[in-house]
């Protein structure tokens, strides 16, 4: 029933459906003893009998409450092994592209710093080795700060430049 050389999900499986079952068979037990309590409850002289199984139906429920505990446990170690197959899928996919990122960051730095030489001309018609570090920073905040205070235009229309709108085009 239980290989040990199985793999984990085989092994959560198997265990899963013996729990199962015997939780079926111990509700099947409990139902009996209670069928079998009524029946002595409603004989005369038969509550003396009841203590005994009134006792055993408790273990019973106590029984049910620990499979039921038991399958929760299972049920957590499945879905444990498969979030750690995923997370192994995850790392395996990031490693193999890890030479690759690696080779790329040198080349994405030189880009970016084309980038910047090629915003410096722009900006100031300077090479970027004669600014000073930190002027792009305030051109751009400067350009920045002159947009956000420059007025919203608004255009009028006044009645005669509607009416010229309005003129049919001849054809």
């Amino acid at each position: 029933m239980f290989k040990k050389n199985g793999s984990m999900k085989e092994r959560a499986n198997a265990a899963l459906a013996s729990l199962q079952r015997n939780a079926y068979a111990m509700g099947i037990l409990r139902s009996r003893l209670e069928s079998r309590i009524n029946f002595a409850l409603n004989q005369k002289g038969g509550a003396e009998g009841c203590q005994e199984l009134t006792r055993v139906l408790e273990l019973v429920k106590n029984g049910e409450m620990i499979l039921h505990e038991m399958t929760v446990k299972v049920e957590s170690a499945r879905f444990l092994e498969e979030f750690a197959v995923i997370m192994d899928s995850a790392a395996s996919s990031v490693s193999e592209i890890k030479d690759d990122l690696e080779r790329m960051v040198p080349a994405a730095e030189a880009a970016l710093e084309e980038m910047h030489d090629a915003i410096s001309k722009v900006s100031t018609g300077l090479p970027a080795e004669l600014m000073e570090p930190g002027i792009l920073a305030e051109v751009t905040a400067a350009i920045a700060a002159g947009k956000a205070a420059a007025p919203a235009v608004e255009v009028e229309v006044t009645p005669a430049q509607e009416e010229k709108e309005e003129e049919p085009v001849p054809a």
